[in-house]
């Protein structure tokens, strides 16, 4: 058995990967210190209480602050391994922005010393674990391959699922040398209980890239076969079950977009890479970010006014979670924006959506509030609670039009109720008693 040499960790970023992380090494019984630039994290942890909302994880990390295996700062210490967890997005022109990365081992160097271990899992270009990481430690008098052990292991997290995915998701570790490889190795399979497969830092950084492009190539077929059962009026969802009755096909669910931190960014740095190679992940990425503007285009041609208001149903890319990271629904607030109309937007979980451009999100948890007086509703986020809205619950609305994104409302209710229901993948469904006429809509405010 490999010897991992590690009783002292230090983690660097405290985000949604790095956090429970932490965490859970410290429930391992290693010595953990949590490193965060950010005072409101900090100072949350200090306290003893978890900044993240998903239940499960609050638990964990409360439990590790209370045992002091895990303490939290704003400067890294000497450790005997480095795990680092942060952000890696993409910039407005769609390369990677690798500050935070850089920002992460630049403070963390002066505390490796011979012999650590370094980690790198947030999600990067090809490359990254050796000419961003190994060079900068080449910088402090650190040779990467023979005086320190650099590894690149990417988080693998689905939110809301994120202990689970941790412990027992099978980790891909990818070394610097076979050594590091091994080393890191046996810490993950020390508190985790996947398998740990090591290969080279730059197979294991594509692996990562690969895994979210093949997501995020199926979703856009997912939603081309919806934009032609739309043209066809087919029902695609009807379409897919058929489809997915052969033993080796499994069509996605088609939907407003995609989000998360992972599959709108990862393809961007294969794209970067490998331009003449990547016509189709550019394709897929333009067929996902372009879903929110073409429910916003079949609203139109269903009758809903310019420039009036509407709801926007949901903030989080995924339903009952707090996350609003790269949310679909973040695309369609920019298409509002360009098109002049007003909006509200609703979340029960979302306290927080960071939008760009300096476009409002208008965000509130008051769902009467939202509907009130609008001219139509757009369904964005599937969650569970817009399952339970009755007609009732939209008569407060002044138009009669509604944009489901996710399929999940009771379609046919809300069109005995005088609704027009704008479902995705499917034909606009007008009220039978006017099913000749326009639908009835609001007027701008």
């Amino acid at each position: 058995m490999t010897e991992i040499g590690v009783k002292t960790i230090t983690v660097m970023g405290l985000g949604y990967v790095g956090l429970p992380t932490a965490a859970l090494l410290a429930r391992a019984g290693y010595q953990v210190r949590g490193v965060d630039v950010s005072d409101r994290v900090v100072d949350a942890l200090s306290s003893g209480d978890c900044p993240l909302g998903e239940p499960e994880v609050a638990e964990i990390v409360k439990q590790a602050l209370a045992s002091g295996n895990l303490t939290a700062s704003k400067a890294p210490m000497p450790a005997d391994a480095f795990i680092i967890c942060v952000p890696t997005p993409v910039r407005v022109d769609k390369t990677a922005d690798l500050t935070m990365v850089r920002a992460a081992i630049s403070a963390a160097a002066p505390a490796v010393n011979k012999g650590s271990l370094i980690i790198l899992e947030s999600t990067s270009p090809i490359g990254t674990t050796r000419d961003v990481i190994g060079a900068e430690l080449g910088r402090n008098g650190l040779d990467p391959e023979q005086d320190v052990d650099v590894c690149y292991c990417p988080e693998r997290v689905f939110p809301g699922e994120t202990v689970r995915e941790i412990l027992r998701n099978d980790r891909v570790v990818g070394g610097l040398t076979k050594t590091a490889a091994e080393r890191a190795k046996a810490l993950y399979e020390s508190f985790c209980e996947g398998t740990a497969v090591t290969t080279t830092a730059e197979a294991a950084e594509y692996s990562k890239l690969m895994e979210n492009s093949f997501r995020d190539v199926n979703i856009a077929l997912a939603n081309i076969f919806a934009r032609i059962a739309e043209d066809l009026s087919v029902d695609v969802q009807e379409v897919i079950t058929l489809a997915n009755r052969h033993p080796r096909v499994n069509v996605h669910k088609p939907g407003p977009g995609v989000g998360g931190h992972c599959i709108p960014v990862d393809p961007w740095f294969l794209i970067e890479g490998a331009p003449s190679a990547s016509e189709l992940l550019r394709i897929s990425r333009s067929i996902n970010e372009g879903q929110a503007e073409r429910l916003l285009d079949r609203a139109e041609e269903a009758g809903l006014p310019p420039k009036s208001r509407v709801a926007v149903l949901g903030a989080a890319y995924r339903g009952d979670l707090d996350d609003a990271r790269e949310s679909p629904t973040e695309d369609l607030l920019n298409v509002l924006q360009e098109r002049g109309y007003e909006w509200s937007v609703h979340d029960p979980f979302v306290r927080y959506m960071k939008t760009h451009n300096g476009v409002p999100s208008n965000l509130t948890d008051d769902l009467d509030a939202a509907l009130e007086g609008v001219a139509a509703a757009i369904v964005m986020t599937d969650h569970s609670a817009y399952r339970a809205v009755s007609s009732e619950t939209f008569e407060r609305m002044a138009g009669r039009l509604i944009v489901d994104g996710r399929r999940m409302i009771h379609e046919q209710s809300l069109i005995n109720a005088g609704f027009t229901v704008v479902p995705v993948g499917a034909p606009t469904a007008v009220p039978p008693a006017t099913a000749t006429m326009p639908p009835k809509s609001a007027d701008a405010p």
